[in-house]
């Protein structure tokens, strides 16, 4: 994972620009096991485990629902986590080279910075919504600066306020016509193959750079 979102269980929905059966195509070469439901327009995607398949430390569900990058051609995509006390929301715009931009959002506190993070810019998460022309920036960025109530509850106003469908889907994890998506075992031993031989390597490295050293 290019970056570090917070992690633990918690309420995710991710929202993407694709018709199911696509999006359920990539899915299946994840780590997690989601529950998907057509949305309108949008696909919309929540966790069915807290738990991804994969071995530690990549097997927080959310985390690894949070970070995965949206193929092209189901971007813009749309995500809203609500875990460890905080909410994100996230967007992967169109563009081939376009960055997973995020803001974090703290009770008592609204925005906070992630120096790690690309920071997600307001009318970028409105053209992600289609809601540019129709809300307001500053509507948008007052609902963020405020920090009453609780994670949840500035998702569901964000959703809310920028017209998009999954309410049902964050809160409770199903929806009328959502159906569940396990991820492929062999993509899910590929990975944590790779990461473990990434791990060696890294290991193998630092021991002969310190025997250089001595």
């Amino acid at each position: 994972m290019a970056a570090d979102p917070p992690t633990g269980a918690g309420h995710g929905l991710v929202l993407v620009r694709r018709a199911p059966a696509p999006v359920t195509r990539w899915l299946r070469r994840g780590l997690v096991s989601v529950t998907v439901a057509p949305l309108g327009p949008w696909t919309g995607i929540t966790l069915a485990d807290d738990r991804a398949h994969s071995a530690a430390p990549y097997d927080v569900g959310l985390e690894v629902l949070a970070a995965r990058p949206t193929p092209g051609r189901a971007r813009p995509s749309i995500g809203l986590f609500d875990v460890h006390g905080r909410a994100a929301i996230t967007v992967h715009p169109r563009g081939l080279r376009s960055e997973h931009q995020w803001v974090v959002w703290e009770p008592r506190r609204g925005v906070v910075d992630t120096p790690d993070l690309p920071r997600l810019r307001l009318p970028v998460l409105l053209s992600a919504a289609g809601a540019d022309g129709r809300v307001r920036e500053e509507a948008l960025a007052e609902v963020l600066r405020s920090g009453h109530g609780t994670p949840i509850d500035l998702l569901v106003t964000v959703l809310g306020l920028l017209g998009l469908p999954g309410k049902e889907l964050l809160l409770r994890g199903d929806c009328p016509g959502a159906t569940d998506v396990e991820p492929s075992s062999r993509g899910v031993l590929a990975f944590d193959r790779l990461v473990a031989e990434e791990s060696s390597h890294r290991e193998e490295t630092e021991r002969l750079g310190g025997g250089g050293r001595r």
